[in-house]
């Protein structure tokens, strides 16, 4: 059970024997104050707290009888309310420093080894609990400024950036848990305006949803989308990626072997590349090796991040 503050000034007192005469003339009362606190008829005054603290040698958290855990639950809990980047990296750094007393005191072999992994537990929970909120409001931030764009470029899709953010606003929809009805607009667009663009933006919906299935089926006989889809051009080129990526995920090399030649011809070097990293996981054998060769000779002809490129030639072995 937590200690009152009163109990708290009792037990410190008693364990550096000072008597409630020593510290009432500390702090310019009557031993009959602090009596008083300690046996829970009244409590300090908030500004006698850094005081008593100093005198005890203390944090004022050690005064309140607050546990290290407890103190970080408090943090969580602030950063839960402020949101706010100062609280958060507060919270951060107070659960990393437990973290690292925790591994201190297991390496030294001090202390009992169930209790730190109990409270390594509990922080490790508290730590992931910070990232998942910090994530939440990451994406609401940027969905705010994505949405802001998106308003402010309406009718304008000559605008350098009116396709990406808008892609992006979608994809940020899905993040913020408005997926299902942001897809369900996605459709209505196209289907009311059918355009590269619209469907575009259906297709990046279902994928994010990994619906692959459903944006296999826009290339089907019968289906709206069908027109736009083919021939493949360069108009449709990022079309046609949706349209690959979902059937490498789906593992419809039928597919991939009938469009994928036609499609390659009107990409560059850097989206050739793209398309062929799609492909790695569903070939074996030959074939796989084939995709590989082909990948090898492409790095030195593209222009990559160098993190990039380094994942790249880990994939392919080089």
């Amino acid at each position: 059970m937590k200690m009152t503050i009163g109990e708290k000034i009792a037990l410190l007192r008693k364990e550096k024997n000072i008597t409630q005469t020593e510290l009432a003339e500390y702090l310019f009362l009557t031993p009959q104050t602090v009596s008083r606190w300690e046996v829970g008829s009244g409590a300090p005054e908030i500004t006698l707290l850094p005081k008593i603290a100093t005198f005890f040698d203390v944090s004022i958290d050690d005064l309140f009888g607050l546990t290290s855990l407890e103190r970080a639950e408090d943090l969580v809990s602030k950063y839960s309310v402020l949101r706010d980047d100062h609280s958060f990296q507060e919270a951060m750094e107070y659960i990393d420093s437990q973290l690292q007393t925790i591994d201190a005191v297991l390496k030294n072999g001090t202390g009992d080894p169930a209790e730190l992994e109990r409270s390594r537990d509990q922080l490790e929970a508290e730590k992931t609990h910070m990232w998942i909120q910090q994530g939440r409001e990451a994406f609401q931030r940027a969905f705010a400024i994505a949405d802001r764009f998106v308003q402010k470029t309406e009718g304008n899709p000559e605008h350098p950036w009116y396709l990406r953010m808008r892609l992006q606003r979608d994809q940020l929809c899905n993040n913020i848990g408005r997926g299902r009805e942001t897809l369900e607009e996605r459709k209505k667009d196209f289907i009311e305006h059918p355009d590269e663009i619209s469907l575009l933006r259906y297709l990046s919906m279902l994928d994010n949803r990994q619906e692959y299935e459903a944006i296999l089926s826009t290339g089907e006989a019968g289906n709206p989308a069908r027109e736009i889809v083919f021939p493949p051009s360069e108009e449709n080129l990022f079309i046609w990626w949706q349209l690959i990526h979902a059937a490498a995920e789906t593992g419809e090399t039928d597919f991939i072997e009938q469009h994928l030649p036609p499609v390659l011809e009107l990409c560059d070097k850097e989206n050739e590349l793209n398309l062929l990293m799609c492909l790695l996981d569903v070939y074996e054998g030959e074939k796989l090796a084939a995709i590989k060769r082909r990948l090898r000779s492409l790095l030195p002809e593209v222009s990559l991040n160098k993190y990039f490129e380094e994942k790249i030639k880990e994939r392919i072995g080089e």
